[in-house]
């Protein structure tokens, strides 16, 4: 069974203002232990996760070679909002059209990285309404998860910021996913 692994990110404010994200690795479980294992060795001595916007050059560089050689592909959602958009409702618009994008591959169980939790209880409740509009399949589920206990997570953390990156003016480390990321670009509605 595949499953998703999400994490979200702003993009740089200064350069690509309003902007958000929500990268999910998608993950078979036959591979699951592997790639944690795999992932887990990229943290430096000390580090209790792996997070793309505290890592050097030559860091990212190695992160993300490693990340493009995994049996994971990726789905990125990418939200331009309008100034003084609230940041949930630009997330929400991403899960929206992330649960969308994950039901059409067939996969029914997300793994959140773990926020405040009520925000957390807010986005489940969204995963309730979207099931019962018919927005999703009756099976797709969410969960959240401290983002140090779920290496999966990280890999969504690095795709996402490799979309940033490629959105900013450095797009070399998300062409190394070519092939491997499907993105999905939204703009604004009333």
């Amino acid at each position: 069974m595949w499953r998703a692994y999400v994490d979200e990110s702003e993009s740089n404010q200064r350069v690509d203002p309003h902007t958000y994200l929500l990268a999910a690795a998608l993950v078979h479980d036959e591979h699951a232990a592997d790639v944690r294992a795999e992932v887990r060795g990229l943290l430096r001595p000390g580090q209790r996760k792996l997070h793309w916007r505290d890592e050097s050059t030559e860091s990212r560089a190695r992160i993300i070679k490693t990340i493009a050689a995994l049996p994971a592909l990726h789905v990125v959602v990418v939200r331009t909002g309008r100034d003084g958009e609230p940041i949930e409702r630009r997330r929400r618009k991403c899960f929206e059209r992330l649960a969308y994008e994950l039901a059409a591959r067939d996969i029914d169980h997300i793994a959140a990285e773990a926020r405040q939790s009520k925000n957390n209880l807010r986005e489940m409740d969204h995963v309730k309404r979207l099931r019962a509009v018919g927005a999703v399949r009756a099976g797709m589920r969410l969960s959240h998860v401290p983002g140090p206990n779920e290496p999966l997570l990280w890999i969504a953390d690095v795709v996402a910021g490799a979309m940033t990156a490629a959105r900013t003016g450095t797009p070399d480390h998300l062409g190394q996913l070519a092939g491997l990321v499907d993105v999905v670009l939204l703009g604004t509605e009333p």
